[in-house]
């Protein structure tokens, strides 16, 4: 038969490729990968400065040619760093999206595979990160769990050091959310197994210094949160100085942020001003809602520290305003606490009112609400009312919002002495007076609840701290308002109270171990002489302050029923929390 040319073309293009022509090809497929693969690692690099939207670009514009060269571990690669770039950024639908993504290439596969073990736990990462971020922290623990648990460095050996790195990683998210719902028991837990790890990192890697400045600014965060400052102090400080060695300004000034808290607390505000003043330009250009409001915060805070009130009001709205885009519920709540401070100043007490009434909508709106939160919040209210009765009784530093401007209400705050004027018994004194004893009903009750959770703490350093800086500003509260009121019945059953403060004993009873943990039914030893010797530090007859209980009711005159009695029911009624044990009542009368 003779060929025709075309059958000619056929027959040449059925013969097999020649060398040079698969050397040229494979060899364009490999510089193909590895510039690939340079990108991916310039795109990580560029995610760990925080310069997310530049990696974002660099990530999508390399899927044409991944999907071209038919790289499916590649294309993981790159949804797996887009995933964690959308939770960093807390565009959720993006992550779940990239998770999506990945599961769908990963169903392909054999689970035997290096590559499906590998980028499975990548994925239970991000659902780790997307389920703490949502405030759903079962869901957390349980994923975190998973991720702990994968069998995938059994299996892969090399896979041991990224498991482990993405688990750490993974419980400083969960330990974050925590915190953020005022969580810091449970966050506490993990905290302990966190620390470690972080402390044993030796090289100087991209994930020895990720989990390092990652760690070290939510731990840091922790303590200054749970009054641990010197701690705090000293992890904030080596996760600064590692994120500005790297140049990693965006942690560097979160960390200032940070320490700008824990400043506040010690009253240095002349620090907290110049650390938020350092730290707000870059958290702003990096677009970090959250960490702007909270700039913002404590603006507002050092401004109304120097009598500055409508700066200070401007910068909670600018808070508040972040919060609400951001939907965080407990944060709002918060602020128009805070907020609130500022209609109190200016004698509007309604506006007060209505703030409260609205961040208590928030706070019921939020699954984790706490009772420690809602009677942080009744105190507040009480303030509220014994402010207002304050201004009946014509007190000098409460503006008229009727009348002063923001400069004549600066001015009243400066010029005040902080003195009343008032006749007794005039229309204005007993109004003042039903106020008070509405302040009264709300801040005693709340100030009893949250001091008995010092008699659940076995540890001396956390019932300290508890005392200092939790309960001892609301008893300061209910104390001053019993004064106002002119009740020297109930002055004198707190005096009593604030006294006797709690019993010891060799046993303790109950769960007792934990800021949460609700007050311990205790036996009291059997003399005075031996408690102040056990409470001294000394020991007698075996016994040792092992265990701080709560007292049994007080009952201060022969005739009379235990002191505080009914305001000790509404804690109870409100907040779940007992104030007294169930042993029989001591008399206190000589």
């Amino acid at each position: 038969m003779t060929s025709t040319p075309g059958n000619r073309r056929r027959t040449c293009q059925a013969r097999p490729p020649s060398r040079r022509y698969l050397q040229t090809r494979l060899r364009a497929i490999y510089d193909a990968a590895v510039s690939i693969i340079g990108e991916l690692q310039r795109a990580r690099q560029l995610a760990l400065a925080a310069k997310e939207e530049a990696a974002k670009e660099l990530l999508l514009s390399l899927m044409e040619e991944i999907e071209r060269e038919d790289r499916d571990d590649l294309a993981l690669e790159v949804f797996a760093q887009l995933g964690e770039i959308y939770l960093t950024r807390t565009a959720y639908d993006g992550t779940r999206e990239c998770l999506q993504r990945m599961s769908d290439c990963l169903a392909k596969y054999p689970d035997t595979d290096h590559m499906v073990a590998r980028f499975t736990l990548r994925a239970r990462f991000l659902r780790t990160g997307l389920a703490a971020a949502a405030g759903d922290h079962e869901e957390a623990a349980a994923e975190l769990a998973g991720l702990q648990a994968d069998e995938a460095a059994h299996r892969f050996a090399d896979l041991a050091p990224e498991q482990h790195h993405l688990a750490t990683l993974a419980a400083v998210l969960c330990a974050t959310a925590l915190c953020d719902d005022d969580l810091h028991v449970p966050a506490a837990t993990l905290w302990q197994n966190i620390i470690p790890v972080v402390e044993g990192l030796t090289d100087g890697t991209d994930e020895a210094d990720q989990l390092l400045v990652a760690a070290g600014i939510a731990y840091g965060r922790f303590c200054v949160e749970t009054g641990r400052l010197a701690e705090g102090d000293e992890w904030l400080r080596r996760a600064g100085a590692r994120a500005q060695r790297r140049g990693w300004q965006l942690y560097w000034a979160r960390a200032e942020l940070e320490t700008a808290a824990a400043t506040w607390l010690r009253g240095d505000h002349e620090s907290t001003e110049r650390l938020v003043g350092s730290a707000y330009p870059v958290i702003a250009e990096h677009s970090r809602a959250n960490d702007v409001a909270r700039c913002w915060l404590y603006f507002g805070l050092t401004r109304l520290g120097v009598g500055w009130l409508k700066e200070a009001d401007e910068s909670w709205g600018h808070a508040e305003l972040q919060w609400r885009e951001l939907g965080r519920p407990l944060y709002i709540h918060r602020i128009l606490m805070q907020r609130s401070w500022i209609s109190v100043f200016r004698g509007d007490f309604a506006a007060a009112v209505q703030q409260v009434t609205e961040a208590r909508e928030f706070l019921d709106s939020w699954p984790r609400s706490s009772w420690l939160q809602y009677a942080r919040l009744d105190d507040h209210l009480g303030s509220i009312w014994r402010a207002d009765a304050l201004a009946d009784l014509n007190f000098d530093g409460i503006g008229d919002p009727s009348n002063d401007d923001w400069q004549q209400l600066q001015e009243r705050q400066v010029a005040s002495l902080g003195v009343t004027r008032f006749d007794v018994g005039s229309e204005r004194h007993r109004s003042a007076l039903a106020k008070l004893e509405k302040a009264a009903d709300l801040k005693i009750p709340a100030a009893l609840a949250v001091d008995s959770v010092r008699y659940a703490m076995t540890d001396a350093d956390a019932r300290w701290r508890w005392a200092s800086q939790v309960s001892a500003r609301m008893l300061a509260g209910a104390f001053s308002v019993a004064w106002e009121w002119e009740n020297d019945a109930l002055l004198s059953e707190l005096i009593e109270y604030h006294c006797a403060r709690g019993t010891f004993a060799n046993e303790p009873r109950g769960e007792a171990g934990g800021w949460d943990a609700p007050a311990t039914v205790t036996v009291p030893v059997e003399t005075w002489d031996e408690e102040a010797l056990a409470a001294g530090g000394f020991v007698v007859d075996a016994l040792t302050q092992t265990t701080l209980g709560a007292l049994p009711p007080l009952q201060m005159e022969p005739d009379g029923s235990p002191i505080l009695v009914r305001y000790r029911l509404l804690a109870q009624n409100r907040y779940g929390q007992a104030v007294t044990s169930d042993a029989p009542v001591w008399s206190t009368w000589p």
